[in-house]
């Protein structure tokens, strides 16, 4: 199964580019209250934690949307959802395990932040405590149990950002940059130091694109993983 995924990841990086981010990033309401079962409960290991089958089927939904939402495509394989979901499951455990070997924390007023500034819980477009506790309610879950999710997954995007942000060009690298640069100025043109600029920035997403898919392979490839394929 995995194998699988890492033959579609090479033909279609940004695919699972997208994926991933969906699943690691964007935390809907619903999608946040982690469950606490026992070992029939829990669908993966990595380390030290569990992936519940309820986390999993939330990822398994929230990649069905992207699906349908971002590429237009309703009529996914089952299998395909599968191997997405649990796979970008075990990629965040690993950034989690990650970001506490870097002795990374998320401050109370990152998190305070984080939740005033989401759309989520805003009013006319500011936070509203009484109907925050209200939105939670009614999905079940507790301030203290959304938070607690909420801090992981800034713990996830600060491991995330120290890794894409230790990326640069090399010398070799900026010569290409350029060298584009130069053969996109129409003779007798003054330089387009802003085309420059614009083609610098493509070389380096796509440098930090293929060192994030890298080091998320080296990091999975470290990780003690146990996937319990009978209950996807």
């Amino acid at each position: 199964m995995l194998r699988t995924m890492r033959e579609g990841s090479q033909k279609h990086p940004w695919i699972l580019w997208v994926i991933l981010i969906a699943i690691a990033v964007t935390f809907v309401i619903v999608g946040a209250w982690d469950y606490q079962g026992s070992a029939s409960n829990t669908v993966a290991e990595v380390g030290p934690y569990k992936v519940t089958q309820q986390e999993y089927r939330r990822a398994k939904q929230r990649v069905y949307q992207v699906y349908r939402d971002q590429l237009k495509q309703e009529d996914v394989k089952d299998e395909t959802l599968q191997q997405l979901a649990i796979d970008g499951l075990i990629t965040n455990k690993s950034w989690k395990l990650l970001a506490e070997e870097f002795g990374l924390v998320v401050s109370p007023q990152e998190l305070h932040d984080a939740i005033v500034n989401q759309k989520d819980f805003q009013k006319d477009g500011v936070f509203d405590t009484e109907y925050y506790q209200r939105l939670l309610a009614a999905n079940r879950l507790k301030p203290h149990e959304y938070e607690a999710q909420r801090r992981e997954t800034l713990l996830i995007e600060k491991a995330r950002l120290l890794v894409s942000e230790a990326t640069t060009l090399t010398p070799t690298e900026l010569q290409e940059v350029k060298d584009l640069h130069a053969r996109q100025t129409l003779d007798g043109a003054e330089p387009d130091m802003t085309m420059f600029e614009q083609i610098k920035m493509q070389f380096v997403l796509q440098k930090k694109q293929r060192a994030m898919q890298a080091f998320q392979a080296t990091l999975r490839a470290h990780q003690d993983v146990i996937i319990h394929e009978e209950l996807l």
